[in-house]
């Protein structure tokens, strides 16, 4: 049924979707009118379902066309869209997350993981499932990415919230003055420990692109010059390296026979109080 009504809105509108495919320049990032039929007709839904074809038409031709087709080639996977968007808006999320965070470190974790929400791969089902086709090209495009980080920094303040139990019963307990725990010291060597191991279980080019990104602080367009690689694929492989990094330092610390309860309190220490140098970590694996 909703296939047979996409049908009927591409075919009763394809004037105006060729209108706005024409003044988007969608045939440069390779984009058919078909491409971008999903995406409008889902923009329309959201908008007004009921809406007679003359307004859906009006409508159409109202919407942010170059926007709507960036976001659409970005959303597909082409290559040269996403040097065009990372290098427009990269810096921009990124002073926002600060603004939203107050900290470098929590900026960069959130902006890295919505960038990961954009490119969008499902590496369950191999396929492309882009937060950015999401975007209807009502707004500009850089006015919804801000309400989408924005979204993404209370969902994240929540969880962080969820995960930090042990971290506030142990602010409870300094309040307190009871002991500290004898065991605060094991926790952060287990930590540590268990990053080492990490980092050194991984390729020795993942950990070169840890150290220009999180050391030389280098933008991704810098190292993917650097390393030879688009800006989407470096973007890409931190990603995948973070998350190789946090599943193998957890299994370490499983190994150990740390429970869930004590891995958060690793944490939650390493938070407060963690002398660990990153730095010197990598420089001990290079040849």
């Amino acid at each position: 049924m909703a296939t047979d009504r996409l049908a009927e809105f591409l075919i009763a509108h394809a004037q105006a979707i060729l209108r706005l495919h024409q003044r988007g320049n969608a045939e440069s990032f390779a984009l058919t009118p078909a491409d971008l039929g999903v995406t409008l007709y889902r923009s329309v839904c959201a908008w007004n379902a009921e809406a007679r074809p003359a307004a859906i038409d009006e409508y159409l031709d109202r919407l942010r066309a170059d926007d709507f087709v960036l976001a659409a080639a970005c959303a597909k996977g082409h290559e040269d869209a996403w040097e065009g968007f990372i290098e427009k808006y990269q810096p921009v999320l990124y002073a926002a997350a600060r603004a939203l965070t107050h900290d470098d470190n929590a900026a960069r974790e959130l902006t890295d993981s919505l960038w990961a929400e954009l490119y969008g791969v499902d590496s369950r089902a191999g396929e492309r499932r882009s937060l950015l086709a999401y975007y209807g090209g009502r707004s500009a495009l850089g006015t919804w990415l801000h309400t989408v980080l924005a979204q993404r920094f209370v969902d994240w303040t929540r969880q962080a919230a969820r995960a930090r139990p042990a971290g506030e019963r142990l602010a409870e307990a300094a309040t307190d003055g009871e002991p500290p725990d004898p065991n605060r010291a094991r926790y952060v060597n287990a930590l540590s420990a268990a990053l080492r191991a990490a980092l050194g279980a991984l390729e020795a080019r993942d950990r070169l692109r840890l150290g220009y990104y999180y050391l030389e602080n280098l933008t991704l367009r810098e190292i993917a010059r650097l390393l030879d690689e688009h800006p989407s694929s470096v973007s890409r492989r931190l990603q995948h390296t973070r998350d190789e990094l946090k599943r193998n330092v957890e299994q370490y610390l499983r190994s150990e026979h740390l429970t869930d309860e004590q891995i958060r309190l690793c944490y939650d220490y390493a938070a407060e109080q963690w002398p660990f140098d990153l730095g010197r970590a990598l420089s001990e694996f290079e040849s």
